[in-house]
């Protein structure tokens, strides 16, 4: 897959509205800061933000996000606990939460688990993960899911239909807000 097929692939489900945020990561010999900044301007038209960082592991997450979901995000009193327990600081922004969780992935040993909030997994399959390491999980795809399983399998889906879809309008030549559109009409006519 090329850097552009999975600038779309990996982003549509937020692109799409089904999912605040994506996380994904790409060698860095595949990675191409001139490329990313083109998609970040895509994006932004459109209303979403593109972060990124580089490891020690020449490894690079690049996380796209819906900023209005987030802040609707954390606005949730339980989502904020979370994340004034795991140190950040306020005030609670999409900007503040975005730029320590960019700075958590670069410096910690152990990935930050609060990424699942943003990446729209239920904060007590979050907190739950965190808890158990990892294991005794009642279901396994995108996130491990401990609590709503059904849920969970429905939303996969969603997300790896959506992903698919997106990728094979991109390759028409779709352009990001085409894209949005056509994924919007898809949904409606189901």
């Amino acid at each position: 897959m090329s850097f552009d097929q999975m600038m779309i692939h990996y982003s549509a489900p937020t692109l799409c509205g089904i999912k605040p945020g994506n996380l994904f990561f790409i060698k860095g010999s595949d990675f191409s800061e001139s490329q990313l900044y083109i998609w970040k301007k895509k994006f932004e038209n459109c209303g979403f933000s593109v972060s990124y960082a580089k490891s020690a592991k020449d490894i690079v997450f690049i996380l796209v996000y819906d900023p209005l979901w987030l802040r609707k995000l954390l606005g949730d009193v339980f989502v904020s606990s979370y994340f004034f327990a795991k140190g950040y600081k306020t005030p609670l922004n999409s900007d503040s939460i975005v730029l320590e969780l960019i700075s958590r992935i670069k410096t910690q040993k152990m990935f930050p688990h609060e990424v699942g909030i943003i990446l729209g997994y239920p904060i007590r399959d979050v907190i739950e993960f965190e808890n158990k390491k990892g294991k005794d999980c009642k279901y396994c795809g995108y996130w491990k899911s401990y609590s709503d399983v059904e849920n969970a399998k429905k939303c996969m889906c969603s997300y790896k239909k959506c992903s698919c879809m997106c990728k094979e309008w991109f390759d028409q030549g779709y352009s990001v807000s085409q894209i949005i559109l056509e994924y919007n009409k898809a949904v409606k006519a189901a």
